[in-house]
């Protein structure tokens, strides 16, 4: 447990440090340097070749952390099994690249007239696509071997350092900007590179071919099993990536830019909750073992409040300063301003019932939850064509918020339903309509003093409306000790 505890503290403060570093990139560098269209190039890359590596893994990466146990023996190789899912792996890329180059035709017509220079640099997608597979993989591996820190490192602080410096480069005028895209896809090489390379030096590279008789007895589990995870991946990744390539689509490339930079500044919500749900999983699985569904309850509207308290929180640090933040930004960006209100209501709609994938994932139902995945994503391409013509980026943001709440309350209904287990509590009610006072009385403040002057007021007076009132009602007990506990250990 103490290794849990540390390197989910580690993994915390690293992703924070990270997405510092990742918002002057994407809010203040990427917006005033390069055009809006060479800004959704850029985020759009990102975004395929996770779609692409999802294809191409077949499933590998998920057969790693769950039947890597099984294999664990470094004396014999691991039997075989990081060979065998390498190579499926590989074989998938292959065959995905094939679909690729097959679907090239497609892409342009759908692509040409409204976003051409994606067309112009698709073909970085193949690099792209192959090194977040391989990082991706290694990752898993490494986690299984109880290697936290160094993926974390090489994925949160290397590349976006790196992308700072090649962002950098492009902005005092010594690269072009077709050098700073062949970079720019080079420095996402990198950190796939250096997990092959930590793991040869650990001596955790065992690579070597071997049919074992236990690779024989649990291969075809592990295909099956792959197989599924591949849809079930494969619909998620869609599911939040199909409201910015319609925008492309059917916008332009520009409103691409302005609307994933919105996506980047509403993920910075999601730490809190992603280093949750890393520790949850486990736990979780071990409640239903037990069948422990008191504690599974209690875990599960701990969570919520939890994720609930802290997501708005940052929300709200974020909306009130909005304005400051935009004159850092190219004037253009000021049209993502609701686009970042819907964006940031229902992702902290999705992190305040977040713990619903993982306890329908580890139960006897999981399957349905490809089902729930499956049907928003048709929700999703539906609502995104419906909107976007008539609302433009704003459109595919409100696309986006009803699609991730009404994916919620479906699984959220199931799981009552067969498990009589429900996160919210009435005195939740609170954080909602907290926010919506908030909101509301921002429209009517004007700029307090000196802009550092005004964003520390207007972030102060923020908090003090929204915590107090929490802190009275006790909406979150688990976060009022831990907050005592720090003044305690301050003071």
């Amino acid at each position: 447990m103490g290794i849990v505890q540390r390197d989910s503290f580690r993994v915390t403060l690293i992703a924070y440090a990270g997405a510092a570093i990742g918002f002057l990139n994407k809010v203040f560098l990427f917006t005033n340097f390069l055009e809006t269209e060479q800004v959704g190039l850029a985020n759009l890359l990102i975004t395929i070749s996770l779609i692409y590596a999802q294809l191409a893994a077949l499933g590998s990466r998920n057969i790693i952390t769950r039947f890597f146990p099984f294999f664990n023996d470094a004396g014999r190789q691991h039997h075989g099994f990081l060979f065998a899912t390498l190579s499926l792996g590989m074989a998938g890329f292959v065959l995905a690249s094939l679909l690729f180059v097959i679907l090239r035709q497609p892409f342009v017509l759908l692509y040409q007239d409204s976003s051409p220079l994606l067309v112009d640099y698709a073909y970085y997608l193949i690099p792209l696509a192959l090194a977040t597979l391989y990082f991706n993989l290694f990752e898993s591996y490494l986690r299984s071997v109880f290697k936290n820190t160094i993926p974390t490192l090489a994925h949160e602080i290397l590349l976006r350092i790196l992308i700072t410096v090649a962002i950098s480069l492009y902005a005092f005028q010594l690269i072009s900007f077709p050098a700073f895209v062949a970079l720019y896809v080079t420095v996402h090489c990198v950190p796939a590179l250096g997990l092959i390379l930590y793991a040869a030096w650990k001596g955790l590279l065992l690579v070597r071919p071997r049919w074992s008789p236990l690779l024989r007895r649990l291969g075809r589990i592990m295909l099956v099993y792959g197989l599924y995870s591949l849809l079930n991946n494969l619909g998620t990744f869609l599911l939040v990536s199909i409201d910015s390539l319609m925008v492309a689509g059917l916008i332009d490339l520009g409103a691409a830019g302005i609307y994933t930079t919105m996506i980047f500044m509403t993920s910075v919500m999601l730490i809190p909750y992603r280093s949750m749900v890393k520790v949850a999983g486990p736990l979780i699985a071990g409640f239903w073992k037990r069948r422990s569904m008191k504690e599974l309850q209690g875990v599960y509207r701990k969570a919520t409040a939890s994720n609930l308290v802290v997501g708005a929180a940052i929300f709200l640090l974020i909306w009130v300063n909005l304005d400051a933040i935009f004159r850092f930004m190219a004037p253009e960006y000021a049209a993502g301003r609701y686009v970042f209100l819907m964006l940031g209501v229902g992702k902290l709609f999705d992190m305040s019932a977040g713990l619903n994938a993982t306890i329908l994932g580890t139960s006897r139902k999981f399957r349905y939850d490809l089902l729930f995945t499956l049907a928003m994503v048709a929700f999703a391409l539906l609502t995104n064509r419906m909107l976007i013509p008539i609302w433009g980026i704003n459109g595919a943001a409100l696309a986006s918020m009803l699609t991730l709440i009404l994916f919620n309350l479906l699984r959220m209904g199931f799981i009552y339903y067969h498990f009589r287990l429900q996160p919210f509590m009435p005195r939740h009610l609170a954080v909602p309509l907290l926010m919506v006072a908030i909101i509301l009385l921002s429209y009517q403040t004007g700029q307090m003093g000196h802009l550092l002057v005004d964003v520390a007021l207007r972030s102060a007076l923020a908090m003090a409306i929204f915590l107090v009132p929490l802190w009275w009602l006790n909406v979150s007990p688990e976060l009022k000790g831990w907050a005592k506990e720090m003044v305690k250990g301050r003071f």
